[in-house]
């Protein structure tokens, strides 16, 4: 997808007082943008695999030689297998680097100095399977007009945080290094600190830490998901005053929590198919393998994922982030009740063609074991089992029939059934329709063509990027350009905290149609993926 917009580019600084001054970009009279802005200290060599340490209070951005911090360039993300995005400044530099806890801030170009008028905050989780990814570096994802044409007129916020090895590589071994302090999930620690940072700091930027919305696509809504029930689960004994809101409604972009993620017991295989990847002696104690692995640079662990039988890293039970009882808390209503309490609104929803992506990436051979592998990569073994008797298996070998009936699995898994088991907890708990927007993308638009994606796909994982971040610099139709400003407008009200209609029952929702409409229709599919959400969460 190309480019028809350009911007006149001129220098801008911002002085953050006591914490030093950053020079960013102002492009036309739409945005700045603060590029590469460290909310923590680089988690390499032995702090690698442990949680992410805060910037001390003296720290300040201003160089030692007196000049401002450089955000006029993004800066490396966190390695991994294979992405086009990174570094910014020279073609020839290395685009990853584990020195990655970092934000990308734009804010609207309108000073307001001398005002006590603040914008709101919006934060951004990306997605990539929590394999890959990046915080708003694509060219698609650059919030500008929708800052601006699309009169969100907020500041924006893209949080780089760790992914695969590095952020969710897991078990006991690290459990006991880190003397029970962490056992995995350090991206989630991440997101977390870059969470705090910005309600401490982003006040400097113009942006009001009353109206923060938290957000995500794919992996990042699930990281949503999780980011919301860690803090519930750490503030349902506060009491209001007592508590600082790190958010005050959230979104998440096709995907949810499915279920009880993986335990300690059930990553440790992964850990040490790692370990004799690498050679590391057996022998050694669990720490000691982790010192070894250490050791090791981040493009031979890069490299070695793709050899893996294990080899995709996500977030696990570790009972320091993600605690046991995910089913129960939400069946019990206590996700609502502190979804009521904090008075929270949701914005929930889909793409048409969730599964056509998802088939692709990882998938298995024409075969139940195969199938049950790929599966696992995702869920505990006894959730695998619970799904994998849930769906009819092909009766042929035909590898067709397979991918497809993977990628229905993991679609479902992932988006369909769990985002609609939430919404069936908040609704059947007491939560106001009113504050559960549901939607659903089901028109490709013009410029998603061919070359960038197989039309058989349909509109797949991710193609609502266009529209949610009012991406009108590929080049939309005047009719498409409609429907889009139609479409952002919603997301300006949530942002806003404003009312707006998602459909007058818990089974509507509001649609951009395969015709390029906007309607409130049924989703004829609400009750069995309500169902298939309990099979997937709990046994039944």
């Amino acid at each position: 997808m190309g480019n028809t917009l350009s911007y006149q580019e001129s220098p801008h600084e911002i002085n953050l007082g006591a914490k030093g001054k950053i020079q960013g970009i102002q492009y036309d009279n739409k945005s700045r943008r603060y590029a590469g802005i460290p909310y923590a200290l680089p988690p390499v060599g032995v702090h690698r695999w442990r949680k992410p340490r805060p910037l001390p209070e003296t720290h300040t951005y201003t160089q030692p030689d007196g000049r401002p911090f450089d955000g006029t360039c993004f800066y490396p993300i966190c390695p991994q297998e294979a992405y086009a995005g990174g570094a910014e400044k020279d073609p020839d530099s290395e685009p990853y680097s584990e020195d990655c806890l970092r934000l990308n801030i734009w804010t609207p170009s309108d000073d307001h100095s001398g005002s006590d008028r603040k914008w709101p905050v919006v934060l951004w989780f990306h997605g990539g399977w929590f394999q890959l990814g990046e915080p708003l570096q694509e060219l698609g994802m650059d919030p500008t007009e929708m800052i601006s044409t699309g009169k969100l007129n907020a500041v924006v916020v893209g949080v780089g945080y760790r992914l695969n090895v590095f952020g969710f590589l897991a078990g006991e071994a690290l459990l006991e290094e880190s003397h029970g302090e962490s056992a995995g999930n350090f991206g989630l620690w991440d997101q977390r600190l870059a969470m705090e940072w910005v309600v401490e700091n982003i006040g400097k930027f113009g942006g009001d830490v009353g109206n923060i919305t938290l957000g995500g696509r794919s992996a990042g809504a699930y990281a949503v998901h999780v980011q919301v029930l860690h803090d519930f689960q750490l503030g349902s004994e506060e009491v209001d005053e007592e508590r600082v809101d790190l958010f005050h409604r959230f979104y998440m972009y096709s995907n949810a929590i499915p279920a009880q993620p993986k335990a300690l017991k059930d990553v440790n295989p992964q850990f040490e198919e790692l370990c004799e990847y690498f050679k590391v002696d057996h022998a050694l104690s669990g720490p000691e393998k982790v010192d070894k692995l250490r050791e090791i640079s981040y493009q031979e662990l890069v490299a070695a994922m793709k050899h893996l039988k294990n080899h995709t890293f996500r977030p696990v039970t570790d009972d320091l982030f993600i605690f046991k009882g995910f089913t129960e808390y939400h069946r019990s209503g206590a996700f609502a009740d502190q979804f009521r309490k904090r008075r929270l609104k949701v914005l929930i929803g889909e793409v048409l063609n969730e599964e056509t992506l998802y088939a692709t990436y990882n998938t298995p051979e024409p075969n139940i074991d195969s199938l049950r592998l790929q599966v696992s990569n995702y869920y505990a073994p006894e959730t695998t089992d619970r799904i994998l008797h849930a769906y009819d298996l092909p009766s042929t070998a035909d590898p067709e029939a397979w991918k497809t009936l993977y990628g229905n699995i993991i679609a479902d898994g992932q988006v369909r059934a769990p985002s609609r088991w939430l919404i069936h907890s908040l609704y059947d708990h007491g939560v106001s329709l009113k504050d559960i927007w549901r939607y659903r993308i089901a028109y490709r638009l013009s410029f998603i063509t061919d070359k960038v994606a197989r039309r058989s796909w349909g509109v797949s994982h991710a193609m609502d990027k266009p529209f949610w971040n009012f991406a009108i610099l590929h080049g939309p139709t005047d009719d498409e350009r409609i429907l889009m400003e139609g479409w952002i407008e919603a997301f300006v009200a949530f942002v806003n905290d404003q009312e707006y209609q998602f459909g007058s029952t818990i089974d509507e929702m509001r649609v951009a149609t395969p015709e390029g409409k906007i309607e409130i229709q049924k989703d004829v599919r609400w009750e069995e993926l309500v169902k298939l959400g309990e099979i997937f969460a709990n046994d039944v």
